[in-house]
C-alpha cells in the first residue's frame, strides 16, 4: 500500500532537509585550502580553527532538544538551516576582511545550529518511519551524503571559477534555506509525549534509568562512525605513507569508503527490514570491524580498498539505527534521546583524530588506525546489550 499523501510530502521535506543539511559546511570546507592561504595560517592553527564546527555541536549539549520541544521539529529545521546559512556567511566574511576570529566564530556558531539541525530532521524522519511502519532512516541519511557531495562539487566548481568565497556562500546559503523554509510546511505534526505503561508494568526507568540504555547506543554510533574518521582525515595519509600510491591518487581511500557508504544507505532500509534491526545492527559493525583491520594489514593495495570499501558499506546503518533506538526509549523527554547521542559522536569526534594523531606519532599509523577498529569492534559487543533490553 502506498503511503498516504501527507506522510510522502513529508518524506520528501526531510530528505531535502537531510541534503541541504549537507550541502550547507561542505561548499564551505572545499575551500578550506583557499581559506588557509588567504588568512596565512598554519598547518596547526588552521586545525585549530577549523575544529571549530564540532566544537559547536559539543557546545550545544541538550539544546537542540530544548528547542525543538518549544519549537517543534518543522520550525526548529527553517530556523536553525537559515541561522546555519548566515553562521557560515559570518565565517565567509571573516575571511574576507581576514579575521582568523571572525572565521572561528562563525564556524563555532556554524557547529552549534548545525547539532539542532541534524537532530530536528532525524527526529521527523523516525517520525514518518513510524507512521509507515517501516525503514526509511538510512535512505534519508543518503540524501545527506548526497547533499554533502554536491555542496562540495558546488564549492569547487566556484573556486574553479573565480567566484569570490563571500558571494559564493551567502547564495548557496540563501538558496538552501528557501528550500528548508518551504520543504519544513509539509513535516508531520510531531508525535505527543509517549503513552504510560499499564499500571503494573514495568518500566523501563523502573528496571534501570533510561539514560543508562543511551550508553550502548552511543557507542554504537561512534563505532560506526569511526570509518568516516578514517575516510575524512587518515585514508590520503595511508595511502601515501604506508602504500605505493602517489600522492595525486591518495584521495581514492576517501572515494572508496565514502561511496560505499552511500550505496550502502540506499540499501540500507531493505537490509534492516528483512534481517531486523538488532541483526543488521551487528553485521554491519561487523564489516566495519573486519574492514577496518583488513584494510589497515593487508599488504596488497586493492584489496585494502576493498575492505575499506566494506567498511564503509557496514558504517551506513549504525548512526540511523542508533537515532531509531534512542527515540524509541520509553522514560526520557521527547527528542532527549537523539540529541545525547548525537552529541556524544561530536565529542568523540573531537578527540578522535587527535587521539590517532598521538598514537601514530608514539607507535606508528598502522597501530593507531587499528585502535579505530578496536571501537568498532566494542561496538559490536555493545550491540549485545540491546536484545537484552
Amino acid at each position: 500500500m502506498s503511503a498516504p499523501p501527507p506522510t510522502s510530502a513529508a518524506r520528501i521535506a526531510a530528505t531535502v532537509a537531510f541534503f541541504t543539511n549537507g550541502a550547507l559546511l561542505s561548499t564551505l570546507m572545499a575551500r578550506y585550502a583557499e581559506v588557509k592561504q588567504a588568512l596565512g595560517l598554519s598547518p596547526l592553527l588552521f586545525g585549530l580553527v577549523v575544529v571549530g564546527a564540532v566544537l559547536g555541536g559539543v557546545l550545544a549539549g541538550q539544546t537542540p532538544a530544548l528547542a525543538i520541544r518549544r519549537l517543534g521539529t518543522a520550525r526548529t529545521s527553517a530556523i536553525g538551516t537559515t541561522a546555519l546559512a548566515a553562521g557560515i556567511t559570518v565565517a565567509a566574511i571573516g575571511v574576507t576582511l581576514g579575521q582568523t576570529w571572525m572565521l572561528a566564530a562563525g564556524l563555532i556558531l556554524s557547529g552549534f545550529l548545525d547539532a539542532a539541525v541534524d537532530v530536528a530532521q532525524n527526529s521527523q524522519a523516525l517520525r514518518i518511519q513510524s507512521a509507515l511502519g517501516r525503514s526509511i532512516i538510512t535512505r534519508m541519511h543518503a540524501g545527506w551524503s548526497a547533499g554533502a557531495a554536491t555542496g562540495a562539487a558546488v564549492g569547487t566548481a566556484a573556486a574553479a571559477w573565480g567566484v569570490p568565497l563571500l558571494i559564493h556562500t551567502a547564495a548557496w546559503g540563501a538558496l538552501c534555506a528557501i528550500a528548508v523554509i518551504i520543504a519544513a510546511r509539509h513535516y508531520l505534526p510531531d508525535a505527543g509525549a509517549p503513552v504510560d505503561a499499564p499500571a503494573g508494568a514495568p518500566t523501563t526507568s523502573r528496571r534501570r534509568h533510561p539514560a543508562l540504555l543511551l550508553a550502548p547506543l552511543a557507542l554504537i554510533a561512534v563505532a560506526g562512525i569511526t570509518a568516516e574518521e578514517v575516510a575524512n582525515n587518515w585514508s590520503a595519509v595511508y595511502l601515501a605513507t604506508e602504500r605505493p600510491l602517489p600522492l595525486s591518487m591518495a584521495g581514492i581511500g576517501l572515494s572508496v569508503i565514502l561511496g560505499a557508504q552511500f550505496v550502502g544507505r540506499f540499501i540500507g532500509d531493505s537490509v534492516i527490514d528483512t534481517l531486523g534491526i538488532h541483526a543488521a545492527l551487528r553485521l554491519s559493525l561487523g564489516m566495519v570491524t573486519l574492514g577496518l583491520i583488513g584494510g589497515i594489514w593487508t599488504p596488497w593495495t586493492i584489496p585494502a580498498l576493498a575492505l575499506w570499501g566494506l567498511a564503509g558499506l557496514g558504517s551506513s546503518v549504525t548512526v540511523p539505527i542508533a537515532f531509531t533506538e534512542a527515540d524509541a526509549i520509553s522514560g526520557l523527554k521527547p527528542q532527549t534521546g537523539v540529541t545525547l547521542v548525537s552529541w556524544s559522536m561530536r565529542i568523540m569526534t573531537l578527540a578522535l583524530s587527535p587521539s590517532i594523531g598521538a598514537a601514530a606519532a608514539a607507535f606508528s599509523l598502522p597501530i593507531a588506525l587499528t585502535g579505530t577498529a578496536a571501537v568498532a569492534a566494542m561496538g559490536w559487543l555493545a550491540t549485545l546489550t540491546l536484545q537484552r533490553r
